[in-house]
């Protein structure tokens, strides 16, 4: 976080020293808002082969980062056949988190809440932000960040996400549905990013020349992707079966389950 600090730091000096006039470290403000996954009341098939079918799915967060250097373009590679073409499919075209390849390079914008802000992908959409701060600069990636504690509301709890709904084989080997309620604090996302910053997520490029809006849409099916509902009791649609896995953990922290993007009035 001290890197963040001296960058937003740099940030502040470039804007300050800017002239006005100039389409390069402009001060500007970053209109914000969420919008909804279109996709999230729709089955979707995951990389296991299960069908899932959400009826609940939030994520919550204190705040984004926009930064100049490009995301991260490192992709893992398709196991052989040999070792399983189920989950070889869990690796193909999926933007990890911390592919080592990523530089952050210049901060050129920011939203900070005063508090865990819940996104809940069933309600309704947009979602407005407060007004961000920035300079004007080319956009090029961005940092989600999910605070440490839970929002404490009736949805999310302690809780940093989750996702409720059922699941069932998409080649139809099992019939009996998987009710389930995945959550995730923390501690579990953790083992995968550092300070809860999704780092490197796409911010489609532009050349910000003035105050604008910057969207940011979740893709819900990243977070489920490398869930196995196998390892998770049946339970019953009125009871689903809440569990901890790290599949899940480990799918919040996707960066290509959060894009942003830059539009101007």
């Amino acid at each position: 976080m001290s890197r963040l600090l001296s960058l937003l730091a740099g940030l502040v000096l470039v804007a300050c020293s800017s002239d006005d006039n100039r389409t390069t470290g402009k001060r500007i403000v970053l209109h914000g808002s969420i919008t909804g996954d279109p996709t999230v009341r729709s089955t979707l098939t995951t990389g296991f082969g299960w069908d899932v079918t959400l009826t609940k799915a939030a994520i919550t967060t204190n705040g984004f980062y926009y930064f100049d250097g490009p995301p991260p373009t490192a992709m893992h590679e398709r196991p052989k056949k040999s070792a399983g073409e189920r989950f070889a499919s869990l690796f193909l075209g999926t933007a990890w988190a911390h592919p080592g390849h990523y530089e952050a390079g210049t901060a050129l914008g920011q939203v900070v809440l005063a508090a865990p802000l819940t996104i809940d992908l069933f309600g309704a959409a947009p979602i407005p932000l407060p007004d961000g701060e920035g300079i004007t600069g080319t956009y090029r990636s961005a940092r989600f960040v999910i605070p440490q504690n839970g929002p404490g509301d009736a949805l999310l709890g302690t809780h940093v996400a989750l996702a409720e709904g059922k699941a069932v084989k998409h080649d139809g080997s099992t019939t009996t549905p998987i009710f389930f309620r995945l959550v995730a604090d923390y501690a579990d996302v953790s083992a995968s990013i550092q300070n809860g910053a999704v780092d490197g997520c796409v911010l489609d490029e532009t050349n910000v020349t003035d105050s604008g809006s910057i969207t940011l849409a979740i893709t819900a099916k990243v977070w489920l992707n490398l869930v196995d509902f196998e390892k998770i009791a049946p339970g019953a649609e009125a009871a689903p079966t809440e569990a901890k896995d790290p599949g899940f953990s480990q799918g919040v922290t996707q960066l290509s389950a959060y894009r942003f993007k830059y539009t101007q009035p």
